[in-house]
């Protein structure tokens, strides 16, 4: 079933896209995609249309990569052409035929050629993989049947195999972020064959729920998974903390060091008012440095906690937040000569992106789409614009049009090996900014505490409606180490553990964004006491005795059993915690971590990737009295951010931050 000159078409463009808008798309496994021969690829689906044009643009030796689309879209003789010409399969989702329902798989497979599946069904945004369809297994398997019963195989009867793939995203709507896709080794289908044929409806199905479950295993190994929202983000701002942005993080281990992260706040010490306590300032220093736009490898490079080592105050001195600026001022415009005229042309597109970016934020799977479609739409327009002046100016001649063609060339690929150094240059300077007005702005500008609470937390994104989830999966996303009725993650499969909890994160209604010098204050307060208490947290598990939970697949990497057995952290749940667990057509990804690490050992394999543990350490000397989310107003009352007493109030708007024991 070969494909026309639109597929690679298609592709090349895609390919445009992705470098223009990430920093770098990191392929790890290419070996595990064979170079010829029947393949459907499996892939996880968390950025919408971006998670294909990463898939087709990154694929083993540039295979064109087969995608299903309903049948409907076909009726058209001219859309059908093109489609087909595109490498996309039509599917009839109305037929209960299988063997008509996967005619078109069966044809490309039969041809040799490669399909690109997204088991999970949908695109959605949560913190780990929460469901993986049959449809990719059914048609793996009713295409062994097909050949089975005679179906004509012009791929000289080489084995169909299906590879997993993980896309993980250091930042998946944000600007010159990065991708890293990770092809897995090859699911083979012999063993599941045989049982597949059988005349028994039930061994069929089996068949199709074990290569279910054997893909959804592939696939949550491949990625970065967490049990909860406050896991992940808690991880999420410990690892920008330790490497000071994610940019510190080898992309090669990006993925291994994220999920060691998250599996040590995932470790059940919920009952430990520290680690709790850890996790809550964490999460606030996250939602902090979202409301300002700001970000933790931003902050790093000003001298924020240094210049007050020994004060109890994490807000510098006045006059120091001007050297900062001074110096990455110098910094821009020492670039600016070099990169003036690329980034004048390319202004409109900045700012459109931008803006849409902005309008998309409620859906976070679409931002990214929509900046990248806006982006290739204007940098087409803005550059075609510009190769007809040059033309005109050389007097539209075949010569000039060659000229203009390789000048727009060279001035976008000038604008691409720069832009790296001047926008991180250009994020340096605007924070610099911000936190000099935000220290030498009066106390009054200054967010109540009352007002602020709205600020330190982050909302999960709306429930997408194409996701069916049972209720325990849904309570378990959103637990909080705060909340007494959350499930724990030992209990999630106890349907009574979690009869009382809510089914989703109570929803904050936020007012428009304040400006940032009303947040700076509270900023690096938050960002003094997360390092505080993180290297509180570090001191305690750097030790061989502490264990610390670990997915499954991690504990076989980093702690395996001589005696070939997964050492548990948990008591096994009713079934056991392998046991798969089905869904409306699919499996339910389990939830729990299944093993355990040294602690001592993680904090070892932090430090080899690169983590900055020693200067956290440094940071969070004295650490013990950690600053607490604690205010005293000038009658003498208390208030913190998020605490849940409606009750508690501040009565006025100048309050004072104070250090437990000071007063």
């Amino acid at each position: 079933m070969p494909v026309g000159p639109s597929h690679y078409f298609i592709r090349k463009v895609a390919s445009m896209a992705l470098t223009g808008f990430f920093r770098e798309v990191h392929v790890i496994g290419e070996e595990n995609v064979p170079k010829e021969g029947p393949v459907i690829v499996c892939c996880t689906h968390h950025n919408m249309m971006i998670d294909p044009a990463v898939l087709s643009s990154t694929v083993a030796y540039g295979r064109p990569l087969h995608y299903w689309a309903k049948a409907s879209l076909f009726k058209n003789p001219i859309a059908r052409k093109i489609l087909l010409a595109s490498g996309v399969i039509p599917v009839d989702r109305g037929s209960h035929d299988n063997q008509k329902l996967f005619a078109g798989t069966f044809e490309a497979l039969a041809h040799g050629d490669a399909v690109a599946l997204f088991p999970e069904g949908t695109s959605y945004t949560l913190p780990r993989i929460v469901q993986v369809k049959d449809g990719a297994s059914w048609s793996a398997l009713e295409y062994l049947k097909w050949i089975h019963q005679g179906g004509k195989n012009t791929n000289k009867g080489q084995e169909l195999v299906v590879v997993p793939a993980g896309i993980t995203y250091t930042d998946k709507s944000k600007y010159r972020s990065s991708a890293v896709i990770e092809y897995g080794p090859p699911i083979h289908l012999t063993d599941l064959k045989q049982n597949f044929l059988s005349d028994s409806e039930a061994e069929t199905r089996a068949a199709v729920k074990s290569l279910t479950h054997a893909i959804e295993k592939a696939m949550i190994e491949l990625t970065v998974n967490a049990p909860n929202w406050e896991a992940l983000l808690a991880a999420r701002t410990a690892r920008d903390l330790l490497f000071e942005s994610w940019r510190g993080v080898p992309l090669d281990s990006f993925k291994d060091v994220y999920q060691t992260l998250v599996d040590a706040f995932s470790t059940p010490w919920d009952s430990d008012p520290e680690f709790v306590s850890l996790k809550r300032s964490l999460i606030t220093y996250h939602s902090l440095l979202k409301s300002t736009h700001l970000t933790n490898g931003e902050l790093s490079h000003l001298p924020l906690s240094k210049s007050r080592k020994s004060s109890s105050e994490p807000v510098p001195p006045r006059l120091s937040t001007i050297l900062p600026l001074l110096r990455e001022s110098i910094a821009v415009l020492i670039r600016l000569p070099l990169f003036l005229v690329p980034l004048m042309i390319n202004v409109p597109i900045y700012w459109m992106t931008r803006w849409v970016g902005e309008k998309a934020a409620v859906d976070e799977e679409s931002v990214a789409q929509s900046k990248i479609v806006v982006g290739l739409v204007l940098f087409l327009v803005i550059h075609s614009f510009w190769f007809w002046v040059i033309w005109i100016f050389l007097a539209i001649t075949p010569i000039g049009a060659l000229i203009a063609a390789v000048s727009v060339w060279a001035l976008a690929t000038y604008h691409r090996r720069l832009i790296d150094d001047n926008y991180i240059r250009a994020k340096r300077l605007l924070s610099a900014y911000r936190v000099l007005v935000g220290v030498w702005g009066p106390q009054r500008w200054d967010l109540s505490l009352s007002t602020l609470t709205q600020y330190t937390t982050t909302q999960p994104p709306p429930e997408n409606p194409f996701l069916k989830l049972p209720d325990s999966v849904k309570k378990a996303l959103v637990r909080s180490s705060s909340s007494p009725i959350a499930p724990t993650l030992s209990t999630t499969g106890a349907a009574a553990a979690v009869s009382d909890a809510p089914t989703s994160a109570p929803k904050i209604k936020r007012s428009q964004r304040p400006p940032s010098r009303k947040l700076i204050r509270h900023l690096l307060r938050a960002r003094a006491d997360a390092i505080r208490r993180l290297a509180a947290f570090i001191r305690k598990i750097d030790d061989p005795s502490v264990r610390v939970c670990a997915s499954g697949f991690m504990a076989k990497t980093f702690n395996p059993d001589p005696n070939g057995a997964l050492q548990s952290l948990f008591d096994q749940a009713p079934g056991g915690t392998n046991a798969i667990q089905t869904v409306s057509g699919g499996v339910e990804a389990e939830l729990n971590p299944t093993g355990w690490r040294s602690g001592k050992e993680v904090i070892a394999y932090l430090r080899s990737k690169g983590a900055h543990v020693g200067r956290i350490l440094r940071e969070g000397e004295g650490g013990e009295q950690a600053f607490q989310w604690d205010a005293v107003s000038s009658e003498g009352e208390l208030s913190s951010p998020g605490s849940p007493d409606d009750q508690i109030r501040i009565k006025q708007e100048e309050v004072e931050w104070v250090v437990p024991g000071s007063k």
